[in-house]
């Protein structure tokens, strides 16, 4: 974005151009603010930016100070939670921070970019795994359908007003819904199609019971069990996808997953002749 160019090759430039200033002035991180003195030095020998009370500050997150050009007073300085401009809590970034804040008027409004803010609130939301139910319910049997259904979770929303006077919708909702069956098989489907028996699409017939270790190996049945496994995870995962909208449409954002993971046990069930 144009207007978010960090402020750290301008602050060189100005860094020359104001070298008393930076002798005379240190920025306080913990305050969010410059602490100067005319002779260069603090109220006492041991006092520093950090052994006086901090003076309160609207939004202690502010860290990052950023240029731009305003088309009415110029170039200005403005400061953001976004990381990318100038690092006011390093140390190291006071001299070219000073001059920034010392030599550049504070810009009128901040820049506003939509997707970043919209970013913000989608990861900020507790997303909801999903709370499958499993058909049969205790145990799988080989050869017959084992299903997995889930409720769909209602879509979560947020508006705002931006500082520039734009509307901001932002919006999450379930586009899919992906199941790991645990023996290297993998389904995924539209929110919807997991709904129960008979209707859901997520469903899977595993091949091998699954069996612990001393059965696998001594057993005469043995050789009918997963070779490895003692139980089946499965794996079942919703597909969050974020959205936002100003006023001309929504715009996706990108996708984040919450899943969850529960073992199930599969059976045989093999017929005898009766005399």
């Amino acid at each position: 974005m144009r207007w978010l160019a960090p402020a750290l090759g301008l602050a060189l430039v100005l860094i020359i151009s104001f070298p008393v200033v930076a002798a005379e002035c240190v920025f306080d991180p913990i305050a969010n603010r410059l602490v100067c003195n005319p002779a260069g030095t603090f109220p006492s020998d041991t006092d520093g930016p950090g052994d006086r009370d901090p003076e309160p500050v609207d939004d202690p997150g502010l860290r990052y100070v950023y240029t731009a050009t305003d088309p009415v007073i110029g170039d200005c300085h403005y400061w953001s939670n976004v990381p990318g401009g100038l690092d006011a809590w390093n140390p190291a970034n006071d001299p070219a921070v000073i001059a920034v804040v010392t030599g550049l008027p504070v810009c009128p409004d901040p820049p506003v970019d939509p997707e970043v803010r919209a970013w913000e609130v989608f990861r900020s939301w507790d997303l909801a795994p999903p709370d499958p139910v499993i058909t049969p319910p205790d145990h799988g049997i080989t050869g017959l359908a084992t299903f997995v259904a889930a409720t769909e979770p209602t879509p979560v929303t947020h508006g705002e007003t931006l500082p520039d006077g734009r509307p901001l919708e932002v919006r999450a909702r379930v586009i899919a819904v992906d199941v790991e069956w645990g023996d290297g098989n993998r389904t995924s489907a539209r929110p919807h199609e997991a709904a129960s028996p008979p209707d859901g699409s997520l469903t899977h017939t595993y091949r091998h019971k699954t069996c612990p270790a001393e059965y696998r190996s001594e057993h005469p049945s043995g050789a009918l069990c997963h070779p490895t496994l003692e139980k089946y995870t499965i794996t079942v995962g919703w597909v969050w996808i974020g959205e936002y909208n100003t006023g001309g449409g929504w715009t996706p954002l990108g996708t984040l997953p919450r899943t969850i993971s529960l073992t199930y046990d599969v059976d045989e069930v093999r017929g005898v002749n009766v005399p």
